[in-house]
């Protein structure tokens, strides 16, 4: 008799204990994880998860857990951190290794580009490709890019991102432009050839028609280069 009385005390005891603590199996927060990352990249993606992630016990009760993707791109071999909360306070983290393969529609440079071209279908194709873990996903996007200038020289096979790129310059090379020379209160208009491209507020050089000369002003948004004395 006393031994089954101390069986069953035993068995409460342990039951008791169970009640108090947290347990995650670790085939459910690899679903939940995969889940997550689909909700974040779509179901084009390859996504790679460690065979095995490990059940996790905590002594306290209701400890809950988040993922934390920080603000790394979610493509290449990135890490996950899985935290453990309770009562407000992380009590544990994991980083968790993930490779994530991920799939879109860019534009890719047929042709070198030199600065200043247009992007069009013309030096570009859409090709489907995997976007590398040093791009933002976002920064891809066909819509963005097309009909913007190239940035910088762009060597044929590089996907055509939004680093690359930039409207269209204001003044252009060769261009016939107008000359707004500011000295005080006077204003003098004038016209000459553009030597150098040029965005709106960077420097241009022009060689003035009347006389020949080089002078040096500021590209504006409407075309005209302006030239302070």
């Amino acid at each position: 008799m006393k031994t089954i009385w101390l069986c069953i005390v035993l068995l409460t005891i342990s039951t008791l204990d169970l009640s108090s603590q947290s347990f995650f199996k670790g085939a459910e927060i690899k679903e939940q994880l995969l889940h997550a990352i689909r909700e974040k990249v779509g179901n084009e993606a390859e996504i790679a998860l460690p065979n095995v992630i490990s059940d996790y016990y905590f002594p306290q009760k209701d400890v809950s857990y988040e993922f934390d993707f920080g603000r790394q791109f979610l493509s290449g071999n990135i890490f996950v951190g899985l935290e453990f909360w309770h009562n407000g306070n992380k009590v544990r983290r994991i980083e968790i290794p993930v490779r994530i393969k991920l799939f879109k529609e860019v534009l890719i440079a047929k042709v070198p580009i030199n600065r200043g071209d247009v992007i069009s279908l013309e030096n570009c194709s859409i090709e489907k490709k995997e976007v590398p873990s040093s791009l933002d996903p976002n920064d891809v996007s066909i819509d963005y890019v097309i009909g913007r200038v190239a940035k910088h020289n762009i060597v044929r096979g590089a996907i055509v991102s939004k680093a690359l790129v930039q409207e269209p310059f204001a003044i252009r090379r060769g261009e016939k432009v107008r000359i707004v020379v500011l000295s005080g209160s006077v204003r003098v208009d004038t016209y000459g050839t553009a030597l150098n491209d040029a965005n709106s507020g960077e420097q241009v050089r022009v060689r003035q028609e009347r006389n020949g000369n080089v002078v040096v002003g500021l590209a504006s948004v409407d075309g005209c280069v302006v030239v302070s004395k």
